[in-house]
Formats: C-alpha cells, sequence, structure tokens
C-alpha cells in the first residue's frame, strides 16, 4: 500500500489557517477584559497575539501594513502614561511618594479585596490618603491627592482601552479583508 498524499504535512492554509485566525480573534476579544485589572498591559498583549496570528500565516492573514499600524498603536497605548500630561491629563498635586503607595495599595488592595477594579482602585486610593495625610497632615490635601490618583489610572485604564482596541480592529479588518471564499 503506497501513501498519495504529496501535499506538505505542515501546511496549515487549509482549515487550520481559518480556524487559528479565529481563535486569535476570540482570544483577543477576551483579553480585552483584562482592562478590568489595571497592572495588565492590554494593549501590548493585544500586539502579541496580532503579531503570533501574523508570524504563523506568514504575515498572510495579518498584512505587514496592519503588523506596522498595530505596532504603532501598541506604542501608543504602552507609553500613554508618558504623552498624555502633554495634552493637560496631569497627575498635579500628587507627590512621587504618594504614587508609590498607591501602586503599592492597588496591589495589596487586588490580593485583599478581590472584587475586579474595585479592589485595586480602594487599595490604592486608601494607600494614598494614609501616606499624604502623614506626609502633609491635612485631610483635604490627601483625599484631593487620592482623587487625582484615581482619575490617572482611569485615564491611562481609558486610554490603554482605546489602543488595544484599535489593534483588535486592524487585526479583525486584515484577517477579514485577506479571507479566500
Amino acid at each position: 500500500m503506497t501513501c498519495r498524499y504529496r501535499g506538505n504535512p505542515m501546511d496549515i492554509s487549509g482549515i487550520t489557517l481559518p480556524l487559528f485566525s479565529l481563535i486569535t480573534l476570540v482570544v483577543m476579544g477576551g483579553c480585552l477584559l483584562l482592562i478590568l485589572i489595571p497592572a495588565v498591559p492590554v494593549s501590548a498583549l493585544e500586539w502579541a497575539l496580532a503579531m503570533l496570528l501574523g508570524v504563523v500565516t506568514g504575515f498572510t492573514r495579518l498584512t505587514p501594513a496592519a503588523a506596522i499600524i498595530a505596532t504603532g498603536l501598541m506604542v501608543l497605548g504602552s507609553t500613554s502614561q508618558f504623552w498624555m500630561p502633554l495634552l493637560g491629563m496631569r497627575g498635579d498635586g500628587l507627590s512621587c511618594v504618594g504614587l508609590v503607595a498607591f501602586f503599592i495599595g492597588m496591589a495589596l488592595g487586588t490580593a485583599l479585596i478581590p472584587i475586579p477594579i474595585i479592589g485595586t482602585l480602594l487599595g490604592g486610593l486608601i494607600a494614598v490618603i494614609i501616606v499624604e495625610y502623614g506626609r502633609v497632615r491635612e485631610l483635604s490635601q490627601a483625599l484631593r491627592s487620592g482623587s487625582i490618583a484615581i482619575r490617572q489610572v482611569i485615564y491611562g485604564m481609558i486610554a490603554e482601552f482605546v489602543f488595544a482596541v484599535a489593534i483588535f480592529g486592524v487585526t479583525l479588518i486584515s484577517v477579514l479583508s485577506t479571507h479566500s471564499p
């Protein structure tokens, strides 16, 4: 008995290629929910999934142009803390110690109050209020610093989400436009 199959056994362009594209898009859609965890770099994760799709499919499903656009969006999303102040979104009134306390409090809040985003933000808020009150001994200033820290994190999460959705959209458009009937 001889084998009549003469194709490349590693060729994934048949059924597997569209299935891999679909699985990647579903996972990318699910990863958008991770925006509820402030410490997760969602735009970088979306970009990594898009690049994985590109590499596995030989950049036939994620075109090189889409890969370049997705990379630019990921860079913008990942560096938002640097360029957002240029747009007027500053943390004026929040000390460096308060900012460090906020991030430590976020980690503790996530562990101790296991309600996504609420525990994280509440932990950060409590930490910055405690540290700022200890620093300036004025409750109103400590509360103001807490609200500034919360606002900055929420602005950052919104920017991160917008860029992650844009990366997902670029990937989706690329996959749909390269679909062969």
